[in-house]
């Protein structure tokens, strides 16, 4: 049986023009730093965008953007926060800022679940900063 939630995330995304996903096969390689600039840069050029923060085990790109007291609104779904003009999304909003050590299933449901509850509306481009590996969630 298909989970449902992957038809909720194909009606979040439809208003999506453009995905790019930042991954590389290990951490500390500045991967966060690089989807951090692309999405301030793809901004500064008038885009709509969005950055979504995938890497549960040591977000990063709130700290890089200097995010703080913001938090998502709740309006049939999760409506992600304003922050440099950027939408942003990231466990942290759930974690009180803690890394979630997840693992296997858990990170594919955790990051379905995340996708399926955003509510993006009109963006040109959403920036995904994966998590550092090359496992089943980043596939």
């Amino acid at each position: 049986m298909a989970d449902p939630r992957l038809d909720i995330i194909a009606r979040r995304l439809e208003n999506v023009e453009k995905i790019i996903a930042v991954s590389s096969g290990k951490g500390g390689v500045g991967k966060s730093v690089v989807a951090s600039a692309l999405a301030i840069r793809l901004k500064e050029q008038g885009q709509n965008v969005g950055l979504l923060d995938l890497d549960f085990t040591s977000p990063s790109s709130h700290v890089i953007l200097g995010i703080e007291g913001l938090y998502p609104e709740e309006e049939y779904g999760i409506i992600p926060p304003m922050a440099h003009g950027l939408r942003y999304m990231s466990i942290t909003f759930y974690s009180q800022d803690k890394p979630a050590p997840l693992r296997g299933a858990d990170t594919s449901n955790v990051t379905i679940e995340l996708l399926a509850i955003t509510r993006w509306g009109n963006l040109d481009y959403l920036i995904v900063d994966m998590p550092p590996e090359i496992g089943d969630a980043t596939l």
